[in-house]
């Protein structure tokens, strides 16, 4: 039986477990294949550069890293067995650690990060990593809130929908989750609905497609107007009064030569998420 492969970012940080925890969840969930992948952040030593260095200091240098390296695998090894997850495999990429991620993700059904930590004169690797993977790799990505969340996501799924491409792709890529939910509500807010495909003739189509895939949707819709929240805020706020424990969205943005720009509704989302978000480009 073909099984799908889930690939989460193991670290050093508190967020990793809580990523795991979600990781081990879905992979039970769905019998999927649980793959590690360490991201060095340390900047690698070039054969020029090592020929002026001490040769012990190399050789610490190498050491540290490869026991922090060791000490992840190890840590995410007994994680996995005290979860009771058999399929795992574990990888640490060398080279840039952004590039190595897009490319371990393009070769993953989903892959888990976190949450970044947001800041509008520079970006972290966290948030480098979630853009680059999310515009660059093609694949969906499911992004773990850094507060604690319950076991079991999407059980009540809140899908966001304005008839766009990456909200088609991101329903297409969640629909192993959306066949196991009890609840799924389809959210439509967009004053341009009707000439995106998000009009009632098109939410009746996206219904009727998603009952063929075993999933009972409801259609839920607002118009804001000038003045009102925005499409996150109100995304957020709907999310609280379903008490749903899942969102599913395209995520918007536009890969750039040395940066990745991200949509405001996205970003909105991604800076006060209180569930987990799956998302696809």
């Amino acid at each position: 039986m073909n099984a799908p492969s889930l690939l989460v970012h193991v670290d050093d940080s508190p967020e990793s477990e809580r990523r795991l925890g979600v990781a081990f969840d879905l992979c039970r969930a769905l019998s999927a294949h649980l793959v590690g992948m360490y991201l060095d952040e340390a900047p690698a030593i070039s054969p020029s550069i090592a020929a002026v260095l001490p040769t012990d200091a190399v050789e610490r240098y190498l050491l540290k890293v490869a026991d922090r390296q060791q000490g992840a695998e190890e840590r995410f090894g007994r994680a996995a067995g005290d979860a009771g997850i058999g399929a795992v495999e574990w990888r640490a990429p060398g080279g840039f650690p952004i590039g190595a991620a897009v490319a371990e993700a393009r070769c993953a059904d989903l892959t888990v990060l976190s949450q970044p930590e947001w800041s509008e004169s520079e970006w972290g690797l966290g948030a480098q990593l979630l853009a680059a993977v999310l515009l660059e790799s093609g694949r969906p990505l499911l992004v773990v809130p850094r507060i604690d969340v319950g076991p079991g996501i999407g059980r009540n799924v809140v899908v966001a929908w304005d008839g766009g491409r990456e909200a088609s792709r991101a329903i297409g890529d969640a629909l192993p989750l959306l066949a196991r939910a009890t609840r799924v509500t389809v959210a439509c807010l967009d004053p341009g609905a009707s000439a995106r495909g998000a009009d009632a003739s098109a939410r009746a189509r996206l219904v009727e497609y998603l009952r063929r895939h075993g999933v009972p949707a409801r259609v839920e819709s607002d118009n804001l107007s000038d003045g009102d929240i925005g499409v996150g805020d109100w995304l957020l706020s709907r999310i609280a009064d379903l008490d749903a424990d899942l969102l599913v969205m395209g995520g918007y943005g536009h890969p750039r030569w040395r940066e990745r720009v991200l949509g405001g509704a996205t970003r909105a989302i991604l800076s006060a998420m209180t569930v987990p978000v799956l998302m696809a480009h």
